[in-house]
């Protein structure tokens, strides 16, 4: 990545300033307010966006902070750069209703979107807090923010489980939480719509039971009824018994069976056999005449009634035997849907084993996260602490890094970061930030340094220069002093005046 030119149209004290850069150093030496933090800014605004804040901090934010002094209404810049051997030009409108951006391959022409991500990967994935934390160094911030920390933290995990350093293991960390509470959410509203079906059921079941106990009350109390009607109806049998054994002439009929003996022995024959036949038809007939009985002697109307009623009731007790076999039936299946409601169901065992799959993958990830990190943390230590030896002369062997917690070790003991002073706790800044920008990018990028050596003192300044000179990277130097020219004239390196 190197960056070729700038067109400030109308950025904070700039109209159409333009400034070509070249590779190597570049030198913007100048008094204070002359620009050198705004140009600083324009190329951070330029490709990230301007900040704009909201509430009570909007008006200190940077939108405000680099509105154009002439024209407010026109906020606009292009910036020209190189990445990946080709140039691209890049133009926005930083204006609250333009906010317009425009990109461009200079070689083909090829239009390109900002929105589809296409800028995004010309930067490499850089970010806003990335770009501050590593290769651009602003005034009196050359302290990493915990921004880096996460970065390192994404990189290390990423890197282990893809191969590539570029996604984002919080945002992934996330996705996975977000995605166990979906889950857990169906879960919850499969077992509670079990819950509601069990309740539901056990509802049906009780209704049901009282059915079947009414059904069996009726039933009970019709038995007994019936019982009731028998012993009536028999008493009224009895009743007309004891009226035909009343009515029958017991004597008469002895009479008779003597009158036909006498016959059959005395008459000679054939007058005793036909006196025996008419006597035998007379005393049928008079035995059928005697025993009929008389209209007076029928059913009453009440027995008339009992009947009725214990024909009613035997209908209604096939009805209630029918009844009570569908309600059982009936309740013998509610008891099933129970049974089955108290059951965790195959959607349940689905969602609980993808529920356990995605804590043991977030733990998985944390696992290894932390693993990975411990050997990217080496991996920044050892990186950094070359480049600390070289800026001070192999002075301290060793750094040590542990969540940005910062220690060195000078050959005897290991020292805290405050118990240095502030110009060598800079280079270990410094030192740090260049070596997390060729562990997380995989392109060298531009160094900007914005006033970065106020607490160096000229061994040290000259020392950085040294080292940034022998990386051959672009660099952007801005000082309000001449010691950064003066120094780079004594050491007899090459740089270009930003100015001109």
């Amino acid at each position: 990545m190197k960056l070729e030119r700038l067109e400030l149209w109308s950025f904070g004290k700039f109209q159409n300033r333009s400034i070509e850069l070249s590779d190597g150093i570049n030198l913007f030496c100048a008094e204070n307010e002359a620009g050198k933090s705004t140009i600083y800014a324009f190329i951070k605004g330029m490709l990230f966006n301007v900040e704009r804040g909201r509430g009570r901090g909007a008006a200190k934010d940077a939108f405000h902070q680099y509105e154009p002094w002439r024209n407010p209404t026109q906020y606009c810049g292009m910036i020209r750069f190189e990445s990946g051997g080709r140039h691209f030009q890049l133009e926005r409108d930083f204006t609250k209703k333009g906010r317009k951006t425009r990109l461009f391959c200079l070689d083909d022409g090829e239009e390109l979107s900002e929105e589809k991500g296409d800028l995004q990967a010309l930067l490499m994935d850089l970010d806003s807090a990335g770009f501050e934390n590593t290769v651009a160094v602003g005034q009196l911030k050359a302290q990493p923010g915990e921004e880096l920390s996460t970065a390192l933290k994404n990189y290390a995990a990423n890197y282990y489980t893809s191969g590539a350093g570029n996604m984002d293991l919080e945002a992934a960390l996330l996705g996975l939480q977000k995605r166990k509470k979906e889950v857990e959410g169906l879960l919850r509203q499969a077992a509670q719509k079990r819950l509601a079906k069990r309740e539901e059921a056990e509802r049906a079941a009780e209704y049901t039971a009282k059915e079947i106990d009414r059904i069996q009350r009726e039933a009970a109390s019709g038995e007994e009824e019936i019982r009731q009607g028998k012993r009536l109806l028999d008493t009224y049998e009895q009743a007309r018994e004891e009226q035909v054994k009343k009515k029958f002439p017991v004597k008469a009929g002895i009479l008779w069976m003597a009158i036909l003996l006498v016959s059959l022995v005395v008459l000679p024959s054939p007058f005793r056999y036909y006196l025996a036949v008419i006597l035998t038809v007379a005393g049928i007939l008079a035995v059928f005449l005697l025993m009929r009985p008389e209209p007076e002697q029928g059913q009453t109307e009440e027995e008339q009634t009992v009947r009725r009623r214990m024909e009613k009731l035997k209908w209604n007790r096939e009805k209630l035997r029918s009844e009570r076999r569908d309600k059982q039936v009936e309740y013998d299946n509610i008891q099933e849907q129970i049974a089955e409601a108290c059951t965790i169901s195959v959607e349940e065992k689905e969602l609980e084993k993808r529920r356990e799959a995605l804590i043991l993958a977030e733990e998985r990830m944390q696992e290894v996260s932390v693993d990975v990190r411990k050997e990217t943390g080496l991996r920044l230590a050892e990186r950094a602490a070359e480049i600390f030896g070289e800026i001070t002369g192999g002075r301290y062997p060793k750094i040590f890094i542990e969540e940005l917690e910062i220690s060195i070790f000078d050959g005897v003991r290991k020292i805290p970061l405050h118990m240095m002073s502030r110009g060598t706790i800079e280079q270990i800044y410094f030192a740090i930030r260049m070596a997390a920008s060729e562990i997380l990018y995989e392109e060298s990028w531009p160094i900007l340094l914005d006033d970065t050596f106020a607490y160096y003192d000229d061994k040290r300044m000259e020392a950085v220069l040294r080292w940034i000179a022998a990386q051959k990277k672009q660099v952007l130097l801005f000082s309000c002093q001449n010691r950064e020219k003066e120094a780079l004239d004594k050491m007899h390196f090459t740089y270009r005046n930003g100015w001109d």
